[in-house]
């Protein structure tokens, strides 16, 4: 009877190391993600700030006197930064959107982000009262034990903008 006792103590005690691996790979997996949303966010910054910076058009500020964004020097510059920061990375398979705002009085953008982002929820438009630059991320991020249970590779969604002030 001690023997069976013993052979029962085993088997619960396998049992529960089991478990409790699960929930740590779980915690894990969570961390990663949170981790994963911080990065993606502060690299949509970094871009949206840069496109903003060095997409300024300074024949407009000269001639009317008000700040104005090239279009296409602010959203390259961004997305410059976006892909060096992935490939630094070594991550494919992300979506990046970049949309620019260039007039001095800002504008909107009908449907943009084109998905929602966390804690949004749906789309909306995007609005600004100054020349901005706005960028949307999807990031996808890999499980380390929770795709061994069938839930399949996560995206992560950050969207951002950064604008001049007059």
């Amino acid at each position: 009877m001690i023997i069976e006792r013993k052979a029962q103590s085993a088997v619960w005690g396998l049992l529960t190391i089991l478990i409790l691996v699960v929930i740590a790979g779980g915690l894990v997996d969570i961390y990663r993600l949170y981790a994963a949303r911080n990065w993606a966010y502060s690299v949509a910054q970094e871009a949206a700030l840069a496109g903003a910076s060095r997409g300024r058009d300074w024949d407009t500020v000269l001639n009317s006197g008000f700040i104005q964004l090239d279009q296409a020097v602010a959203s390259t510059e961004a997305q410059n930064l976006v892909n060096s920061a992935m490939q630094a990375r070594g991550i494919n398979g992300y979506t990046s959107s970049i949309r620019v705002l260039p007039d001095p009085f800002g504008g909107t953008v009908s449907g943009f982000p084109p998905r929602p982002v966390r804690l949004g929820e749906g789309l909306s438009d995007w609005s600004s009262n100054e020349p901005a630059v706005g960028v949307y991320l999807e990031v996808p991020v890999q499980w380390t034990i929770l795709d061994i249970f069938g839930i399949d590779l996560k995206t992560v969604r950050v969207f951002t903008s950064a604008g001049v002030a007059q």
